[in-house]
Parts: structure tokens; C-alpha cells; sequence
């Protein structure tokens, strides 16, 4: 008899959790790993506020999985009625400009353009075409020359490099001009072999011996 009751019991909160998912109506609490949902994100999921659970779970995986600023979330009930989605979105961290004035795209380290601005102070590199779309990813050459110009913001505080004829010419402190390469180029080897190189074409007095150092050759040329 009692194992008929511990059944009945069972059966009865199995049902319950499950009708729960088609007649707990819902809200949406939305945060990232940088603090509040981007608005055109927030702005899609509010939309879900008032469904039922398994209807609110369902269109929230159908917005967060198309939404290229997403890389991956989690969804959890918590008691009484909200629906908690924590995202992981992606982040500006370079800028690429072209040949439209008042225009600069916003991009992550992977390359995706996540906006287009007018300003921005994130460190950018200048192309002599059309910028990508939003969502789009910058090609081969442009994400090249955003990996050096990240890695010499971090080195020497420079903000800027220019694109020209797939190399990309950088200023650097004392009016050393770089030229690198863009085409099958390591980044990180050419980084290392610049922090080396600038560091000796400087005399005792920090005066500078070279003007320019083109690293597209196995042996960088000074000149």
C-alpha cells in the first residue's frame, strides 16, 4: 500500500513539473559576461514575456542561435516565474576604416563586424575599399593587419596603420616607419622580431639610427 502512495506521489510531481512547463506564464531576466543584454537583444526576448515556459524556451533559442552577437547561452527557471538567460556575446575590441567618410566598423578578434559607427577610439586600421556589413567577417588581410595593430597597441601605444598594396605601414615612436606583411604572415613572429629589431636601431641617447623597417623579407631591411 505504501508503495502504491510513494508511486501515486511521484507520478503526481512528474506531472506537475511537466504540465508546469505549458501553464507557468514567464519573465525574462537577461545579463552577459560584460553586465546588461545588448538592446537588440533584450528588445527580441521581452517579446517572450508572458509565454509559457516550453513556449518561451523555444523562441528563445530560436533568436539567440541566429544572433551572430551570441556565442553561446544558458537558460534556468527560478521560482516563481522568471526564465534567467545568460549570454555570452562578443566584444569590439579593433576598428576597420574605409573608403566611405564617417563610417568605421567594429570588430571582435575573430574578425566579425559587430556595428558600424562614425567614431570610435578602439585602435583601427584604414583599407582602401568598402567596409563589411554588420555580421559580416573582415577578410584575411584586413583581420592581419587588426592582430598586428592590437598587438603594437599593447607594445608601443600605437592607435593607427594603414593598409596599402597588402602590406600595412605603421608609424612608431621617433618616425620609424614599419612595413609588414599581410599575406601568409605570422603575427606573433613578426611582433617578436619588431620588439627586437626597434629596441637596436636605437643608439644609447634613444636616438634613432633607421627610419624605416620592412619586415616582409626573412631578413628585415633597415634603411
Amino acid at each position: 500500500m505504501k508503495k502504491i502512495i510513494y508511486l501515486s506521489i511521484l507520478l503526481v510531481l512528474v506531472l506537475s513539473l511537466f504540465l508546469s512547463q505549458f501553464f507557468i506564464r514567464v519573465r525574462i531576466s537577461c545579463g552577459t559576461q560584460y553586465g546588461e543584454c545588448p538592446r537588440e537583444i533584450t528588445d527580441t526576448l521581452i517579446m517572450t514575456n508572458g509565454k509559457s515556459i516550453f513556449q518561451a524556451k523555444r523562441e528563445i533559442k530560436k533568436t539567440l542561435s541566429s544572433n551572430f552577437l551570441t556565442t553561446k547561452y544558458t537558460v534556468q527557471f527560478k521560482l516563481p516565474n522568471t526564465l534567467k538567460v545568460d549570454l555570452s556575446v562578443r566584444k569590439p575590441n579593433l576598428a576597420l576604416k574605409g573608403n566611405t567618410p564617417d563610417s568605421v566598423a567594429l570588430v571582435d578578434r575573430e574578425g566579425m563586424v559587430l556595428a558600424i559607427n562614425k567614431s570610435t577610439i578602439l585602435p583601427t586600421v584604414t583599407i582602401q575599399s568598402e567596409l563589411p556589413k554588420v555580421g559580416e567577417k573582415v577578410g584575411s588581410t584586413s583581420l592581419t593587419a587588426l592582430t598586428l595593430i592590437e598587438g603594437l597597441n599593447k607594445m608601443y601605444q600605437i592607435t593607427t596603420g594603414v593598409v596599402q598594396n597588402d602590406t600595412l605601414l605603421v608609424d612608431l615612436p621617433a618616425q620609424v616607419r614599419v612595413i609588414f606583411p599581410l599575406v601568409d604572415a605570422d603575427s606573433e613572429l613578426l611582433l617578436g622580431s619588431l620588439r627586437l629589431i626597434y629596441s637596436s636601431v636605437q643608439d644609447a641617447e634613444n636616438k634613432t639610427l633607421y627610419n624605416e623597417i620592412d619586415m616582409r623579407y626573412k631578413n628585415p631591411v633597415l634603411r
